[in-house]
């Protein structure tokens, strides 16, 4: 049996995938809660991952370098390039995936700029790292530094469209598909849009389908839907989990907000009415949603009543669910969101007796998965 975790932090991301044969896959880390507050209902995100993970990280995400993504970071993994990232309470990072835009970010700076120095270390020593997309201004990055031959490093570069190698449905039960990043050369660099986009598979009979959607812009998502219908590979735009981009701001689905409710541009329709299997969940790495009239709503958040009432729509048309972090089960005391994935039920969330500490069990949403026979 497979684990997802998605963590309540805010608007922030942190998405842990344990695999059933051990391996563990972090996607973004952000502990955003303030200690000093003793209102902060955002979780401990430390605390949260070390009661789950004992050993050390398989893989270790940053989809971009915003500090909605890497926040503390530096704090909380054994880091290569400086000793003093290098206690003994650490956890390792067997290989770091970061998107290019870390490495060619002139503007890093804090934990951004930790974060490019590591990146930058492993490339140097040709290991334990792998680069998503690689622009024309990674090879003038690289020919830049007379340390860093783009020949002996390319190997490490993965590029949108592709299957990363390393993992197979038959020998792990999971197989990456990479949907961004991809770079126009001629733009100026912008995280967000240059952000990792992944759909995940999980197990060879019941296949479990995640879209891990960063913080893409509308215009991103229109993009990668264009080139995968291009391609005759809708497939790979299947979701029974949506983890939903920019923490359900409207800006992911269209560049109007809408006075009820967002409506997304046609791609991104399609994506949320055509490619999600019944009883899909859409998950919002979020605040909760505001209310109508709401300070929260006059605010320019994200979260956006709008987008999360399109979202709610779709989860109601696929018999499935709408979940926020920093709502679930309620936003009073907001829990880690628990989705199991085995190969006869497909998805399982895990809920909680409300003040136990024991499982009450189960919630399974019957859905028309791919099943192998």
């Amino acid at each position: 049996m497979h684990k997802l975790t998605f963590f309540p932090s805010g608007n922030a991301d942190t998405t842990l995938i344990e695999l059933s044969n051990g391996i563990n896959i972090l996607w973004d880390y952000a502990n955003m809660k303030n200690l000093n507050d003793i209102n902060d209902k955002r979780c401990n995100l430390s605390e949260e991952l070390n009661k789950r993970v004992t050993n050390d990280y398989d893989i270790v995400t940053f989809t971009h370098a915003d500090r909605d993504h890497i926040n503390g970071f530096s704090d909380f993994f054994y880091l290569e390039h400086a000793k003093k990232y290098q206690d003994n309470n650490r956890k390792k990072i067997k290989e770091l995936w970061v998107p290019a835009s870390v490495l060619i970010d002139n503007q890093a700076d804090d934990e951004a700029k930790i974060l490019k120095t590591e990146a930058r270390y492993r490339l140097k020593n040709k290991k334990g790292i792998k680069i998503f997309s690689r622009p024309k201004k990674m090879k003038d990055w690289c020919d830049k530094h007379d340390d860093i031959s783009y020949e002996d490093v390319k190997h490490l570069f993965i590029d949108a469209g592709k299957t990363i190698n390393e993992f197979n449905l038959n020998e792990h039960g999971l197989e990456f598909f990479v949907h961004a990043p991809f770079y126009s050369e001629s733009q100026n660099l912008d995280r967000n849009k240059s952000s990792i986009v992944v759909q995940v598979t999980f197990d060879d009979r019941c296949k479990t389908k995640l879209i891990l959607g960063a913080d893409s812009t509308h215009e991103v998502w229109q993009d990668i839907i264009n080139i995968t219908r291009k391609f005759n590979n809708s497939d790979k735009l299947k979701w029974d989990i949506f983890h939903i981009s920019h923490h359900c701001s409207y800006l992911s689905l269209s560049n109007e907000k809408g006075n009820s409710i967002t409506l997304p541009k046609d791609e991104l329709n399609w994506l949320f009415k055509n490619q999600g299997n019944v009883g899909a969940r859409l998950i919002s790495p979020s605040k909760p949603i505001p209310s109508i009239g709401s300070i929260e709503d006059l605010d320019n958040n994200p979260p956006h009543r709008q987008s999360a009432k399109f979202y709610n729509s779709v989860a109601d048309s696929l018999n499935g669910e709408f979940l926020v972090t920093m709502q679930h089960p309620n936003d009073r005391s907001p829990e880690p969101i628990v989705i199991k994935i085995d190969k006869t039920t497909c998805s399982t969330l895990e809920k909680k007796i409300k003040s136990a500490s024991n499982y009450m069990g189960n919630t399974t949403i019957p859905r028309a998965g791919y099943h192998d026979n």
